[in-house]
């Protein structure tokens, strides 16, 4: 329960932080989690990737746009996907940048499309897994930081980490006659000497969905379509914070040691942090197409809100070395049993215009409506807590919601795709998206390039390559501590950061 009391208290400030924020603040913030877990940066199926299909059909995975578009697939067929991300950020932390990189390779879809035969019009169902999130990454920062330590952060009672931070000899006693708590790196100097930092920080949200579907001609023309599905996922997050003393300005003796009776002094200090989360919930989309010309076709879809449910484990641990090698402070604490809170989702309209067979071009075209100011946190339903602690919990729940009521966009994404069909056979296509920041606080718009193409390698069997990168900036404020005026100030790290997705799948016709 710790961490949820804190993070409560201090929404969007915490005192410990990784990179690749989506809200400019905390990776780790509940307000900055709720933003990842309830948007869909991704389709799995390598035949639809990022092509809009709100009002015309790519693939299996048209689905996420339209339900609709499902009933203008003319075959049946299996499909199967994988997708490998590569990520690299450009860090600048005090002047100072370090570039680190990453890769991961996931399944990106499995599942079949099936058109039951009718007298006229028709009836398309599927069903199946499609990946709807997929973000990972790796970050390293290291700088001679001489205004600030992590441990100023820790003297905080409200801080999850004072009870460790002291026990570890983080932080200690500020003066004989015990009436303040001070950093260990500032205890015996008049003036701060500095500390060398050192963080590598690693994350990946990873959410998929399982999901039946089907779409049919109801009139002439005029197609709908409906999908369930079960959403279902994990975050993983994992942070080593070091600070050394690598130019030896700690060597007092006023530290008990087990090797000798003259006491010894900090040599370095080791935060380390995980957090495991897994995710459930549902989702469900309706949608219509109307052919108003052989060549043209409006969409229109609706994501409706939802909940999903989030079950947390966590682990934290400082470990202090000295300068003797004796025998290190160390302490930690852990969440026990899971912590499980709601996000309550907002709902996406989708609207597409589609030009098909225009000669041998496809384009079309679609804009996604989402307000994220109407993101909800629910940490009382499910939580085995006393009243006294719900009422904290309602209280603080509330400043949670009302800071992304404040702060939270309502975003209009933008997708347009261009394909050419050469034979019949083989078919090249092009697309560029652009979405919007979801923060007012640090907007961080997206642009993603795709491109990719799909053939027949035989009769029955396809080929599907597609591949995405995207671009952005951003930045992460690493902690948050109060200098000796008590005046609150923040250690930042700024970013340059790209992703190169590459999907290829595969459809067995039949």
């Amino acid at each position: 329960m710790k961490r949820i009391l804190f993070l409560l208290m201090v929404p969007f400030l915490v005192p410990v932080n990784t990179v690749i924020a989506q809200d400019g603040n905390s990776q780790i913030s509940y307000s900055n989690l709720a933003l990842q877990f309830s948007t869909q940066n991704f389709n799995g199926d390598a035949a639809t990737g990022l092509f809009p299909s709100v009002a015309s059909a790519n693939g299996y995975g048209s689905f996420i746009d339209n339900p609709a578009s499902i009933a203008l697939i003319k075959d049946n067929y299996f499909n199967f996907s994988m997708v490998n991300n590569q990520v690299e950020y450009e860090n600048n932390y005090l002047n100072r940048t370090l570039t680190t990189e990453d890769q991961s390779t996931k399944l990106g879809n499995i599942g079949f499309v099936y058109k039951i035969p009718t007298e006229q019009g028709s009836f398309v169902l599927g069903g199946g897994f499609n990946r709807v999130t997929f973000q990972n990454g790796i970050s390293r920062f290291n700088a001679r930081n001489s205004e600030s330590t992590i441990t100023d952060a820790f003297k905080d009672p409200n801080s999850d980490y004072y009870d460790i931070a002291y026990n570890a000899y983080a932080i200690d006693w500020g003066d004989v006659d015990s009436t303040y708590l001070e950093s260990i790196f500032r205890i015996g100097f008049e003036e701060y000497p500095g500390i060398t930092q050192e963080a590598k920080v690693s994350y990946q949200t990873d959410i998929g969905e399982y999901s039946f579907f089907f779409g049919t001609e109801f009139q002439k023309n005029f197609f709908i379509g409906i999908s369930g599905g079960l959403t279902a996922g994990n975050y993983t997050y994992r942070r080593d914070f070091l600070e050394l003393d690598d130019q030896g300005d700690y060597d007092y003796n006023f530290i008990p040691s087990t090797e000798t009776e003259d006491g010894t002094d900090i040599d370095n200090i080791l935060t380390h942090d995980e957090i495991d989360a897994e995710i459930i919930g549902f989702s469900l989309r309706s949608g219509l197409i109307y052919k108003f010309s052989p060549n043209f076709n409006i969409g229109l879809s609706y994501l409706l809100p939802s909940t999903i449910i989030v079950r947390e484990n966590y682990y934290s641990s400082i470990k202090t070395e000295l300068d003797d090698g004796s025998v290190p402070y160390e302490s930690d604490f852990a969440s026990g049993e899971a912590f499980e809170y709601r996000i309550k989702k907002p709902g996406q309209l989708n609207l597409g215009l589609a030009a098909i067979g225009i000669g041998n071009f496809e384009i079309t075209l679609s804009g996604e409506l989402i307000d994220y100011s109407n993101l909800r946190m629910d940490f009382i339903t499910g939580a085995n807590v006393d009243f006294d602690e719900e009422v904290v919990l309602r209280e603080q729940q509330q400043e949670l919601d009302d800071f992304m009521i404040n702060n939270y966009n309502t975003v209009i994404n933008g997708k347009a795709g261009l394909a050419y069909n050469f034979t019949g056979q083989f078919k090249i296509k092009a697309g560029y998206a652009y979405l919007p920041g979801k923060s007012k606080n640090y907007e961080v718009p997206r642009n993603i390039i795709s491109g990719g193409f799909s053939a027949h390698i035989t009769e029955n069997i396809l080929v599907d390559v597609n591949g995405q990168y995207s671009f952005w900036d951003d930045r992460s404020v690493i902690y948050k501590y109060y200098d000796e005026s008590n005046v609150n100030r923040a250690e930042v790290v700024d970013q340059q950061a790209s992703s190169l997705k590459i999907l290829a799948g595969i459809r067995f016709l039949f």
